[in-house]
């Protein structure tokens, strides 16, 4: 078993105006990095050596950045780690995404499954990409541990995983407020 620790990526400026992101993460608040800072502290505990990001978006690279200063853990980028591909969505409100495709965004928020953002990915292909790199970080640390930084729709999907839950349910595992948490993972069972 390894014990994978997650931390959520602190807010984003795109989070404060209530904007998607995806690949074009925006920098961390100072609320965000507060945020960020609480979840590392009250990670010292845990003997972390190892935190994975996707290193290309800003805020998941801040954020990787210190808790991992904090924890005095290295980075490791992992490209697979971002979050889903909003496509043409990303860097919209919802307002906005709900006057331009009414019927789609509808369709988003009851059966979210079933939806491909335009030009985007869906929730099953980013939960698919998720899996394999869970595999991969769990066999580099088996009987271990490591920590992933992730951003809030990914971290649902995770959740998802965990809890054999469907992904038309990834709503109710979706938390703004979630700072950190962990998952004993047994490489087989992925």
């Amino acid at each position: 078993m390894t014990t994978v620790y997650v931390v959520q990526t602190g807010e984003t400026r795109l989070e404060q105006d209530q904007r998607l992101q995806s690949a074009a993460e925006a920098p961390l608040t100072e609320h965000g990095q507060t945020e960020v800072l609480d979840a590392a502290r009250e990670l010292l505990a845990h003997k972390i050596k190892t935190v994975y990001a996707c290193t290309a978006g800003e805020g998941a690279r801040q954020t990787a950045e210190l808790v991992a200063e904090l924890l005095q853990a290295k980075v490791r980028d992992h490209r697979d780690l971002h979050e889903i591909d909003y496509g043409l969505w990303q860097g919209l409100t919802t307002e906005e995404i709900k006057r331009r495709q009414p019927r789609v965004y509808r369709r988003w928020t009851k059966a979210p499954a079933s939806v491909r953002p335009p030009e985007g990915e869906t929730l099953a292909e980013a939960q698919h990409r998720l899996k394999s790199a869970l595999k991969q970080i769990v066999r580099r640390h088996k009987n271990g541990t490591a920590l992933l930084v992730l951003r809030p729709v990914l971290l649902g999907l995770l959740k998802c995983l965990a809890e054999n839950g469907a992904l038309d349910d990834l709503w109710h595992h979706v938390d703004p407020s979630f700072r950190w948490g962990c998952y004993d993972v047994d490489d087989q069972s992925l």
